[in-house]
């Protein structure tokens, strides 16, 4: 019986995973970086211990994601998994151990059948579903498997003596949280410390000399220390890339009230915008999710009518989880505004916080089938676990693209702007053939310019002999229309001229902003790129004229 939940727990989750089984990867707000990132770490091992995931992404001190999720990837892909198949096993296997974390916490407060129903409510979080499927964050995606276990380490803590013996037990999920995600993790970690002192504060207790001295060596200094532990682990990487934070890394985008209810479901970024314009533009999915707020609501309910003083019963579990969700989802409105003047520094969006307020929320769910014995039935219980999969079920169903990378991006354009993932060339090159170009590019962020892409067939003694200008998708597609991620084929002809020289031509593209001709400047200052002739070993990006 002591396996059966958990296992319950691996098995519901299995229908969140299942859509990572799709050939190809999904569309989400950060495209293939993930993968990209996978690839720069391979092909370098000795880079390993500085490496941050930087491709597409200028290094931010707490807002990069950390290095850990792409490791246990290498770690898939040294025993023969693809880098894309590497990535989709590590998005799989943080949703199932957030499945058995949110359980082993809410264990030491629950019964079984309530810890099984805040574990499923947990994997089925709408934001938790569009976290993954819709942002494609991929470190993100592994903290939610670490937050329960990091809070789970200080609460689980035993009185002082015993709590020393664990002490580098309970540092491990803070210092792999800060591995993963530092600017949450510091954030997570205030959280934490608040949810223990009031899940050990009883009236006066913290007064006294050992009861406070217990909350400092079972909560305090194993948080703590955990970060510090992931701080040295990240140092070298801070050394490589620097001491700073993007002026542009942080944007002020506030939820608005109705989308923490709202039942849309889009896949564009979250713009920020009011009503009217809100409901047409921003379809960002928010949403806490019917049946977690409903499950609370019972939850409360029936708590109420029991009335249970006792201080360690799932009522004061229930009271204090609900109060820390409604805290941290009103830091996110834009009432509190002055206060990310400081949190900023933490994270890219105020939203980001929801992820706590999700483990806040899993565990007041969980409560509804603790205060009436008749709730635990295996009837009952099996109906109130199906609610969380069949609210969302729906949303199981991401955007797919029919292509996998193999090798590095070949240039990223534009300061972060465009990149061009990959490309083919058919046809061959010498006078007089008819070349096509077709390339691979994607939005690494919003794209501000309405730009149009070159190819140019030139020589070896440096002269034009083709060109072909136009908009991606012979204008169908035009740059401003690209959403963050967004992976756009195109397609380009060219004519060489058959007066040129019989052989011997490179492919010389770029983009160039149509207002004004000033061309999207790549890394090293170079404003366009070779292409190879095939069989050539890699494009080069040439120095700059």
């Amino acid at each position: 019986m002591t396996f059966l939940y958990p296992l319950l727990v691996v098995l519901l989750a299995v229908f969140a995973v299942a859509p990572l089984e799709y050939p190809g990867a999904f569309q989400s707000h950060t495209g293939l970086l993930a993968v990209y990132n996978l690839i720069n770490l391979d092909q370098d091992p000795l880079q390993s211990f500085n490496w941050a995931p930087t491709v597409g992404r200028t290094f931010d001190l707490f807002r990069t994601d950390g290095g850990l999720p792409y490791r246990v990837a290498e770690l898939f892909h040294l025993v023969g998994f693809g880098y894309l198949d590497s990535i989709k096993l590590v998005y799989a296997f943080a949703w199932i151990a957030s499945g058995l974390t949110m359980y082993a916490l809410a264990r030491r407060f629950f019964s079984e059948p309530g810890a099984l129903l805040a574990a499923t409510v947990y994997v089925y979080l709408p934001y938790h579903l569009a976290t993954i499927y819709v942002r494609g964050a991929f470190a993100e995606s592994v903290a939610w498997a670490l937050f329960p276990l990091a809070l789970w380490a200080v609460v689980s803590s035993q009185p002082p003596v015993a709590s020393r013996k664990r002490f580098a037990f309970q540092l491990l999920p803070f210092a792999f949280l800060f591995f993963t995600q530092p600017g949450l993790a510091i954030l997570f970690t205030i959280v934490t410390l608040a949810l223990v002192a009031a899940f050990r504060w009883r009236v006066g207790s913290l007064a006294h000399r050992g009861d406070l001295g217990h909350w400092v060596i079972g909560s305090l200094a194993p948080a703590l220390g955990g970060l510090a532990l992931g701080m040295l682990l990240y140092t070298p990487s801070v050394l490589r890339y620097g001491f700073q934070a993007a002026r542009d890394g942080f944007a002020p985008n506030f939820v608005l009230p109705f989308q923490l209810f709202s039942s849309l479901w889009g896949y564009g970024p979250s713009t920020g915008s009011f009503p009217p314009q809100g409901l047409a533009v921003d379809q960002f999915p928010l949403q806490l999710g019917v049946v977690p707020l409903g499950l609370s609501i019972i939850a409360v309910a029936l708590a109420w009518q029991n009335k249970l003083p006792h201080p360690h019963t799932p009522t004061r579990t229930l009271a204090i989880a609900l109060a820390i969700a409604i805290l941290l989802t009103l830091l996110t409105f834009e009432i509190t505004a002055p206060l990310w003047s400081v949190l900023r520094v933490f994270v890219a969006y105020p939203w980001q916080l929801l992820a706590f307020v999700g483990v806040a929320l899993a565990l007041a769910a969980g409560a509804a089938v603790e205060f009436d014995a008749r709730l635990k039935a295996p009837a009952m219980l099996a109906v109130f676990v199906a609610l969380p999969v069949i609210a969302v079920y729906g949303y199981l169903s991401p955007r797919w693209l029919d292509f996998t990378p193999t090798r590095p991006q070949i240039a990223i354009f534009g300061n972060n702007e465009i990149a061009l993932l990959d490309y083919r060339i058919v046809g061959p090159l010498r006078h007089g053939a008819t070349i096509r170009v077709e390339m691979q590019w994607q939005a690494l962020r919003q794209v501000d310019h309405d730009y149009t892409v070159f190819v140019h067939a030139v020589n070896e003694d440096g002269k034009t002999y083709g060109s072909e200008d136009s908009k991606p998708q012979d204008g169908a597609l035009p740059t401003i229309k690209w959403t963050p991620g967004q992976v756009v084929s195109d397609t380009h002809t060219i004519q060489i001229d058959v007066d040129g020289p019989r052989e011997d031509y490179l492919l010389e593209i770029g983009l160039y902003q149509s207002a004004n001709g000033n061309r999207a400047i790549l890394d090293n200052g170079a404003d366009y790129l070779m292409l190879p002739r095939p069989g050539d070993p890699e494009p080069y990006v040439p120095t700059r004229k």
